[in-house]
């Protein structure tokens, strides 16, 4: 048997020779840092955080395949699938590295800053990159707008509120602020789903989930073969453990090269950990956008943000709450984050409202130019 047969089944026949590729890199890294040349070290981190970018990835391709079989197997309604069971396919690796940042780092200011650089990164690069790659100004349905963009958009000023009333810490208090704020949002799913099952429409929760079927098919050639629900609890649970993994990998890196290049650990989380963990969903979108898939390509982002905010920031509080007896502290005084991504939400708002919910290359464009100037603008926070 081949040894090297489950890693080329994982990582498929195209990424594998990525994988190969940055892991050489890295052992040669190493040994020039052994021998101190210094600049080794930069090479070692970027590496690192390139590998388990990859690996995160792939792991997301094998957990949502296997959640939706469980899902199907029990009947579960797809407006419950999509605001947990595919939430937490695209959110794990986020929530991941909350719970490493608050429970095994001490450092709660970075899993927050991964949230809101990765929300950010999804409401602005993910929207742009379709919107590039699309044949076709992208038109978006009144429903993706007006109920999970805006729902989003208070969410993000329920984030802020929470910095500014408790700066210094969070308890059980506003993780349970967190937890009902995302319970009225799988209520709102749920309200919707009967209301257009019992209208006959085809909910459009149904359409991300083919979506996301069709770009998995596209993007494996190798099929994940689920014969019993046992195998795809196995299957979720495994790819559960290596995103986990991962983003431990994807962490200390990032918060290594930070070091060196004397970057606030909030910062590189801001940046380099939430986009390592937002690739997975980018890539989706912009197949489902070069496929016609419009609301797919961009209604997950909202849904996903959503989730980020509400369980990744709450789970981890109450465990550590549960496990030390104290408030998690909080030190983040760079908050002009927190507010670039209420007003990047704004203007997402407006961009998919406007022109008859349309949106065009030139917005796409203009949102990708935000993000990279917003990035370029968090260096000096």
């Amino acid at each position: 048997m081949n040894p090297l047969a489950p890693l080329l089944f994982f990582f498929g026949k195209d990424m594998i020779r990525h994988i190969i590729l940055f892991s050489g890199i890295a052992i040669i890294a190493w040994f020039m840092t052994l021998s101190g040349i210094v600049w080794g070290g930069y090479l070692l981190w970027i590496s690192l955080i390139l590998i388990a970018t990859l690996i995160i990835w792939r792991a997301g391709d094998f957990f949502s395949p296997a959640a939706t079989y469980i899902q199907d197997k029990h009947d579960i309604p797809q407006s419950i699938k999509a605001a947990v069971i595919d939430a937490i396919a695209s959110s794990f690796p986020e929530f991941c590295v909350a719970i490493i940042a608050v429970i095994l780092i001490g450092r709660a200011e970075v899993g927050i800053s991964t949230i809101v650089g990765s929300a950010l990164y999804n409401v602005l690069v993910i929207p742009a990159a379709a919107g590039l790659v699309a044949s076709s100004p992208m038109v978006i349905s009144r429903e993706v707008v007006w109920r999970d963009n805006i729902y989003y958009l208070g969410v993000t000023l329920l984030l802020g509120a929470m910095l500014w009333m408790f700066p210094n810490e969070w308890g059980a208090g506003v993780a349970v602020i967190f937890l009902l704020a995302y319970l009225g949002y799988v209520f709102l799913l749920h309200r919707d789903f009967k209301k257009s099952k019992k209208q006959g429409a085809d909910f459009k929760e149904t359409e991300i989930l083919e979506t996301k079927t069709a770009a998995d098919d596209a993007d494996d050639a190798d099929e994940l073969e689920l014969t019993s629900e046992k195998k795809a609890w196995m299957w979720v649970a495994g790819m559960m453990i290596v995103m986990g993994g991962a983003s431990h990998l994807l962490v200390e890196a990032s918060l290594s090269l930070g070091d060196m290049l004397g970057i606030d650990a909030v910062i590189m989380g801001f940046v380099v950990i939430a986009a390592g963990t937002s690739v997975p969903d980018t890539a989706l979108s912009v197949i489902s956008a070069k496929k016609g898939h419009y609301d797919a390509a961009v209604s997950n982002v909202f849904g996903s943000n959503i989730f980020d905010i509400c369980i990744c920031l709450s789970i981890p509080i109450l465990l550590a709450l549960a496990m030390s007896g104290e408030p998690t502290a909080i030190d983040l005084p760079q908050l002009g984050l927190i507010w670039s991504l209420i007003g990047a939400t704004f203007l997402a708002v407006y961009f998919f409202w406007s022109n008859n919910y349309t949106l065009t290359k030139l917005k796409a464009g203009t949102m990708g130019m935000l993000y990279l100037l917003i990035i370029l603008v968090s260096f000096s926070f």
